[in-house]
């Protein structure tokens, strides 16, 4: 890890935020409120907006394979 606390802080806060959103994604599918379709669409969704900002950073090329990656593994 970084010498730097905030790097760790930085890194623990976008954790929380990526399983709050999975969490209220999934909640609100399994409640019927978002069909499964727009659950699949939340996740496209999101896979295309990373896309779109990893070709304006590829300097971070491999922490956008990575997210993407997540991503793709949760629509199967």
């Amino acid at each position: 890890m970084s010498d730097d606390p905030r790097v760790e802080a930085l890194a623990a806060s976008e954790l929380v935020s990526s399983s709050l959103l999975a969490s209220l994604v999934g909640m609100l599918g399994a409640k019927g409120i978002l069909s499964d379709p727009e659950v699949r669409e939340i996740y496209e969704q999101a896979l295309y907006l990373l896309e779109q900002h990893h070709a304006a950073e590829p300097a971070l090329g491999a922490i956008y394979e990575a997210a993407k990656g997540i991503l793709e593994m949760e629509m199967r």
